[in-house]
């Protein structure tokens, strides 16, 4: 796609301008804007100190895995920051431009704009400004300066113009320069895989050139670097436009690759427009096909079921209205309106300026847009991602393959989640408060949320799935009202199995698991079938009750359960519970194994 427009195109056929976000000037804009509420909160924190990140903060990471203390402080500076210019910009008096320079002073003051748990991976205790590392939140600060000096730029001149040479001399040294002097940033994708880091930097980079290079030749150099880096992400991604980080990872990789096409046609008025290319399409149409009702969708990898964010929506309609999905608009007014929240979508703790400005020209729209029901079909299916959503009734049943080297990977090739209406029957706990073992050689023995045994998948031999590429479904098909799914190749030798086929059927009562086993050696034939459950348990007559509404039964073997408490704060907020209930169906010696989970009547 992008290689593609460098191969048949040159940057210098276009004319790209500078004032592509409303100035503070454009009343019209932000006396309209619809977070009504930003002038009160801001004047409640008039008096905010802006707080220091101490050396000690940032070496605690490296310390205790623990990134929070760091990041805490670093989060609520930018919070507040953007806060007051939201503020400005909807009064427009002045009152808040003292408190927007301090913050923007105080930005320019630090070592480093990125979080502690990027900086060098935690190798060294704290940053010096001597190595200008671009990590996911240098990135996110620099587009905060660079909007908001653009947008309060005449006010900003007047009551302090040497903000302005400040700003513009730590986005030169921090982003501009290091970004096109760099080519061993491990998230440009040239060595390494790229992730949703790819996306999500080039599209603040992206805004920070756009709006601040005055240099054509510099500009045309570096939107061409960007083009090449943002290809490899985009050859990344499967044809089916699944992304196998989840959900909430689409939010900032998704999403971020919209802003990025977005901000190129509005910079050249429609004359670059990359819209019109079909996986860009499917890439979009990804979160309606993870959906499961209201804000819940599809938790796989280091997601969360739920999503407030109802943003996520808002900005899903523009991708919708320029790859021309009128369906998808339809798919994501609809949710939105369900969680409708105006302050929510445009409240200062929003990543970027940027979508703040998106989020209020698309509500406009959407606001206006005609609903039709129902959303979905029987079945929303992503082939190559392997990953299939069945609907009968209220009932909805999910099922992945994929393999167990995926971005944000769980070990959980062939895990199922059940849902009936927005109750979670069979959940995948997602993933708790991100540490140094989140992302280490520790995170598959330190972290259980992210271990095979902890998902709705079986345990052969007391064997578990381990991590790696190799590790992978053999078969994946979805069909209405039935998934199948082969995945012995999910399994290391020493569980001593050869074939593993796992058929999903789905009634209006619940859903029946059928999984039938080929063993390599007649003396282990032993199967622990686990299913994960937030509902209240109790086992009664060989079955296992679920918050007194659903029954699981098992053709062979015997049920028991025991409760894991989740001791993670993100966690018992995302399932509002205190833990997760494992429930085992053991069976040894059998061909083949049915579960049932169904309504009681």
């Amino acid at each position: 796609m992008f290689n593609r427009f460098l191969k048949q195109h040159s940057f210098s056929e276009y004319k790209f301008r500078s004032d592509i976000f409303p100035p503070v000037e454009n009343r019209d804009f932000w006396d309209a804007f619809q977070n009504e509420d930003c002038v009160k909160a801001a004047e409640k924190e008039l008096g905010y100190a802006w707080p220091v990140i101490k050396a000690t903060d940032f070496m605690e990471f490296k310390k205790s895995g623990n990134r929070k203390i760091m990041e805490n402080i670093h989060f609520d500076r930018r919070n507040h920051l953007t806060l007051f210019a939201l503020a400005e910009l909807k009064e427009n008096r002045g009152r808040f431009l003292p408190q927007i320079v301090n913050g923007l002073f105080a930005l320019c003051e630090e070592s480093y704009w990125g979080v502690s748990a990027h900086w060098l991976r935690g190798v060294k205790n704290i940053p010096t400004p001597k190595e200008p590392y671009i990590d996911l939140f240098a990135a996110e600060t620099a587009e905060h300066v660079a909007v908001i000096t653009k947008l309060l730029h005449a006010p900003l001149t007047e009551f302090c113009p040497e903000i302005l040479d400040r700003v513009e001399y730590e986005l030169e040294t921090r982003i501009k320069t290091p970004y096109l002097t760099h080519f061993d940033y491990w998230w440009f994708g040239y060595n390494k895989t790229p992730n949703n880091w790819n996306p999500w930097i080039l599209s603040n980079v992206l805004t920070v050139f756009l709006l601040t290079e005055t240099n054509e030749r510099m500009l045309h150099r570096a939107l061409e670097k960007m083009f090449k880096e943002i290809q490899l992400y985009y050859n990344a991604l499967p044809s089916d436009g699944g992304c196998d980080e989840g959900p909430g990872y689409w939010a900032v990789a998704g999403v971020s690759l919209f802003e990025f096409v977005y901000e190129l046609k509005q910079a050249t008025d429609g004359a670059l427009n990359l819209f019109d290319d079909e996986k860009l399409g499917r890439i979009a149409a990804y979160m309606k096909k993870v959906h499961i009702v209201s804000g819940c969708f599809v938790n796989v990898a280091d997601a969360h079921h739920t999503t407030e964010k109802t943003g996520e929506m808002v900005l899903l309609y523009g991708f919708a209205r320029e790859t021309k999905q009128e369906d998808l608009m339809n798919f994501s007014v609809a949710v939105y309106m369900e969680k409708a929240s105006k302050s929510s979508v445009l409240r200062h703790t929003v990543r970027t300026m940027r979508r703040l400005i998106y989020c209020s020209e698309f509500l406009k729209e959407m606001e206006r847009f005609p609903i039709t029901l129902p959303l979905h079909g029987a079945l929303e299916c992503l082939p190559d991602t392997q990953l299939a959503v069945l609907r009968k009734g209220d009932m909805v049943l999910s099922a992945k393959g994929g393999f167990n080297n995926e971005s944000h990977n769980h070990n959980d090739v062939g895990s199922i989640t059940m849902y009936d209406g927005t109750t979670p029957v069979l959940i995948d706990v997602g993933i708790g408060v991100y540490t140094r073992f989140t992302f280490s050689k520790e995170r598959y023995t330190v972290i259980p949320w992210v271990k095979s045994q902890n998902h709705n998948i079986p345990m052969i031999n007391g064997t578990e799935q381990p991590y790696g590429a190799g590790f992978r479904a053999d078969c994946f098909e979805a069909e209405e009202g039935k998934i199948t799914i082969s995945f012995a190749g999910a399994y290391p030798a020493e569980a001593g199995i050869s074939k593993l086929t796992r058929t999903l059927a789905l009634t209006e009562r619940g859903m029946s698991c059928t999984d039938s086993f080929t063993f390599t050696d007649e003396k282990a034939q032993k199967v622990t079938e686990v299913l994960m459950s937030i509902l209240p348990v109790r086992i009664e007559d060989g079955a296992a009750i679920l918050g007194e509404r659903y029954c699981v039964r098992t053709s062979h073997g015997t049920v028991r359960a025991e409760f894991l408490p989740f001791e993670d704060v993100n966690l018992e907020a995302d399932w509002k519970a205190n833990g997760v209930t494992r429930i085992l169906c053991s069976v040894e010696g059998a061909e083949s194994v049915t579960v049932t989970v169904e309504k009681l009547k």
